[in-house]
């Protein structure tokens, strides 16, 4: 037994004076043994921390536990661990009309990995600290659950803490100016960037981002405008270019974001115009993190869908598949875009701004839109 899981049958011990060590070792086993071997010896022990007289992880005030024996049904857990990758964050209307906040993190400890699904304001504290992979968190005060694929996630709310133990940039400025205007897509140097706001949209929770839908005449970018940056910013509104000092760049989901925060500023220029790129071809379009502008005709389309995300958020999505004489390309449109197919039919031409190509499991290229992508009969 490891000295954290004798540290906690200890402190058991001492809260039930009544209960013999032998009864509770005991106890341990048989909860290993009805997990058909999927406890360890501090799993088990922690799980019964939780269920006898309502210990929990801060009543015991015990270690970090180790990854590889988190269980579900913990209702106060706390771990530490290095990031392996980290989610956009995603915001959603739950049923009391209230906006929600989530992150997903997969974190690794040595002894094994864990996605942890960060609610509300831990979601925020890790997309504004600009986390990469290779940060170190302690999360504390977590419960755990099956996910939809059958495995467990540490999730934390209201109740739960996160601690920042050592940070790794994401994906920041660490670029020469040739690799981030390769992968961003933008034509950024090591400290500024020139845009045009095609589209704006304030996020739904009071502390923000405002998205932005940028362009220049290198291509698409999706933007977010953090802190004072992102009063700014809608008071500058759509159509109008600005340039940013000390921006940085996260990836996430395959997807490239420009970013200005704290450190960031704004200015407007009225002098300087950007002239929107023109429409590729169908069959030029590559998967990848770029957004792409297209045009073609609607050839297929189904009816808008609802299904329910593995986050538990439920949407709609429809389908179309569009051609141009040099190829043709099948279309998702999700969440408000989905409705916009009931207002197309068969051979309207139509123009997408910002849509994002991959292959799918059978090879195919495929696209999606994003979520300031705009569609426009042409």
């Amino acid at each position: 037994m490891t000295e954290s899981s004798e540290n906690l049958l200890n402190h058991i011990l001492a809260k039930n004076p009544g209960m013999p060590r032998g009864e509770l070792l005991t106890l341990i086993e048989r909860k290993k043994q009805e997990s058909h071997g999927l406890l360890s010896d501090e799993g088990a022990t922690r799980l019964l921390a939780q269920q006898l007289a309502g210990l929990s992880g801060e009543a015991v005030n015990i270690s970090d536990q180790r990854i590889s024996s988190v269980q579900a049904g913990l209702s106060d857990a706390t771990i530490s661990g290095e990031i392996l990758s980290i989610s956009q964050l995603r915001e959603f209307q739950r049923s009391d009309g209230s906006v929600g906040k989530l992150v997903r993190v997969k974190l690794t400890d040595g002894s094994g990995q864990i996605t942890c699904v960060l609610w509300d304001s831990t979601a925020e504290i890790v997309e504004k600290e600009q986390l990469g992979n290779g940060s170190k968190l302690r999360l504390a005060h977590g419960y755990t659950r099956l996910g939809l694929a059958g495995e467990v996630e540490f999730h934390l709310g209201s109740r739960s803490n996160i601690e920042v133990l050592s940070r790794t940039p994401a994906t920041e400025l660490a670029f020469s100016s040739g690799e981030v205007r390769e992968s961003s897509h933008v034509n950024i140097s090591p400290e500024t960037v020139r845009v045009r706001i095609r589209k704006l949209q304030k996020s739904r929770g009071e502390k923000g981002p405002a998205w932005a839908l940028c362009e220049n005449e290198q291509g698409l970018t999706m933007a977010k405008f953090w802190d004072d940056n992102m009063e700014t910013v809608l008071s500058i509104g759509e159509g109008s270019v600005i340039t940013i000092k000390n921006p940085w760049i996260t990836e996430r989901n395959g997807m490239v974001y420009l970013n200005a925060g704290s450190r960031s500023s704004i200015t407007k220029e009225t002098l300087v115009n950007i002239e929107s790129p023109p429409p590729v071809t169908i069959a030029s379009i590559k998967p990848g993190p770029k957004l792409y502008t297209t045009r073609g005709v609607v050839v297929e389309r189904t009816d808008p869908r609802e299904i329910e995300t593995r986050e538990g958020r439920r949407t709609r999505v429809s389908n179309i598949r569009v051609e141009d004489g040099t190829g043709k390309i099948r279309i998702a449109l999700w969440d408000n875009h989905a409705q916009l197919v009931e207002t197309l039919r068969m051979g309207d031409a139509i123009r997408l701004t910002g849509i994002k190509a991959r292959e799918s499991s059978n090879g195919e290229l495929e696209a999606s839109t994003v979520f300031l992508t705009q569609i426009e009969k042409s």
